[in-house]
């Protein structure tokens, strides 16, 4: 299976995935299931800083197999990676 370099704002993953829209969408599921972490085990100021910040991901999210920073590979809208998760979620790790 391929490695993908992802990035959107401060994050920065490298995933295996078949493709560059299922790393993407690996990626959504992991900053979700991060978030989720913040929120059952961390003290009150802790639960909300993670509230203020939302979603992690920024508007694009950059998916390459070369590196991270590159421009050739794909870029994603994160809104459609969102409607993608909904309509397919991966199964949890």
């Amino acid at each position: 299976m391929p490695k993908f370099y992802v990035e959107s704002g401060p994050i920065h993953l490298i995933l295996d995935a078949a493709t560059a829209e299922e790393a993407a969408v690996k990626a959504f599921q992991w900053t979700c299931d991060k978030q989720a972490e913040i929120q059952a085990v961390s003290p009150l100021d802790h639960m909300l800083e993670a509230e203020e910040r939302g979603w992690q991901l920024w508007d694009e999210i950059a998916v390459n197999e070369q590196g991270f920073g590159r421009w050739d590979g794909e870029s994603f809208n994160t809104f459609d990676i969102v409607e993608a998760w909904l309509r397919c979620p991966l199964p949890v790790a």
